[in-house]
């Protein structure tokens, strides 16, 4: 969904730019349902981090400073990206991604948390989409961790 919603707006995206997907997201009536649903499942704060999550790594960026919304009322703050993230080396394909994250496990089981596991579909996702396994542990973790 987050990528469908950066089609939408207008480039070049500024630093807020988590701010006007979520601000987007509660003015499109197909968006906002999608939202509201995946909400429903997963609980709003879930929802709201893993957007943001999504936003920084579709576009390559990363930010610690949080600012308050400006626009959206789904959430009361946003990372600011507004630094360059570490460049992909390259996209694993599915299977290869599972062994990463696999081997990852294994190796770092004695200090991940119990429900790990039930990160498995986010974890494949981030290492297909370049994120290098533990920055996708670290990221699934800090979203855990706020939740």
């Amino acid at each position: 969904m987050v990528r469908r919603v950066l089609d939408t707006l207008p480039t070049p995206y500024t630093e807020h730019v988590i701010d006007d997907v979520l601000h987007a997201i509660e003015h499109d009536q197909v968006f906002f349902e999608e939202y509201n649903l995946l909400s429903l499942n997963l609980g709003r704060h879930v929802v709201n981090n893993w957007c943001g999550q999504w936003v920084a790594n579709a576009l390559g960026k990363t930010g610690k400073q949080q600012v308050p919304a400006r626009r959206s009322t789904l959430v009361g703050s946003y990372s600011l990206l507004d630094a360059d993230a570490k460049p992909a080396q390259r996209t694993p394909k599915e299977d290869e991604a599972l062994n990463l994250m696999f081997n990852y496990y294994r190796t770092n089981r004695a200090n991940l948390p119990a429900d790990i596991r039930l990160h498995r579909d986010a974890l494949v996702e981030l290492i297909m989409a370049g994120v290098p396994p533990e920055d996708a542990f670290a990221a699934v973790q800090s979203v855990g961790e706020k939740h």
